[in-house]
């Protein structure tokens, strides 16, 4: 099955709300399966903040095509050889962090697409965009790749929002989510997502993406948040990273595993009521 899909770009012009689970952490395929299974839309690999190598993105983005279920995977940087390395693996999209200028937004976009729309590099039949030899030609590959490949980009920069509309005026970029931590941090109001400042900067990065028909998101998994800027105009949603959703679920259970310990015991066995249940079914069944 070849990479680059297409059913993500085809979302992303319909402007779906899309629900990203994170890969952050795992180098097992469990936590594609995870996300896959739950019935999450999009897997977002992560290696700007994580130690996941090339192998192992190879592996996930590989998995995920297997699954049907698309795949972005945020690169490090912004050099040629992150990008090449990357979209040679054949997800669905890529996703580049700190973006902070209108020449950082048309460097990424030449660098991703092949000429004639930029300056990527071709990797024919030798890699999985290749389609190990899948292609009838060359040509069909370019053509494809340029129209069906995601481009995101993240605003999480003071120097990207002061500036936002002319970086989404760029050609070629399709989706553009905000970095919480980093822009409010850079607004000189760390971590306070409820400032009011803060909200009408993302009302401002939406009214931006309409005007250039980009689709806006950000990060987030409360479902009170998620519901109330879906209702602003996001349609992207990182709600879920593997290894928060490991720890969370972790101290849920030793919290209350605890809790029940250090609580008096019972005098009633917590299996009487199940077993006086069993011992009627058992009676009125004969």
């Amino acid at each position: 099955m070849q990479g680059c899909t297409g059913q993500l770009m085809t979302r992303v012009k319909k402007g779906d709300v899309l629900l990203f689970g994170c890969i952050m952490d795992s180098r097992s395929g469990s936590a594609v399966e995870m996300y896959h299974e739950c019935g999450y839309d999009v897997i977002m690999i992560d290696r700007e903040h994580t130690a996941l190598n090339d192998e192992t993105i190879l592996e996930h983005v590989r998995l995920c095509r297997a699954l049907g279920i698309p795949a972005m995977v945020r690169v490090a940087d912004h050099s040629y050889h992150e990008f090449n390395r990357t979209l040679d693996q054949a997800p669905d999209g890529i996703m580049v962090p700190r973006i902070r200028t209108r020449a950082d937004a048309e460097h990424v976009v030449n660098t991703v697409k092949y000429p004639p729309l930029g300056q990527r590099g071709l990797a024919a039949s030798t890699c999985p965009i290749g389609k190990y030899m899948g292609w009838r030609n060359v040509t069909d590959q370019v053509a494809y790749v340029n129209e069906q490949l995601v481009v995101g980009i993240q605003i999480e920069t003071a120097e990207a929002l002061a500036d936002v509309d002319n970086i989404l005026s760029v050609p070629g970029i399709d989706m553009a989510v905000v970095g919480n931590d980093d822009l409010s941090m850079g607004m000189g109001i760390t971590g306070q997502l409820d400032n009011p400042r803060y909200l009408q900067a993302l009302e401002t990065i939406i009214a931006a993406c309409e005007r250039h028909h980009v689709l806006p998101g950000l990060a987030g998994g409360d479902p009170t948040w998620v519901r109330y800027w879906k209702d602003k105009g996001m349609r992207v949603f990182w709600c879920a990273a593997d290894v928060v959703s490991m720890w969370d679920a972790t101290r849920k259970a030793i919290t209350a595993i605890k809790a029940s310990l250090d609580a008096e015991a019972s005098p009633t066995s917590p299996f009487a009521a199940t077993s006086k249940e069993q011992s009627r079914h058992v009676r009125s069944s004969k």
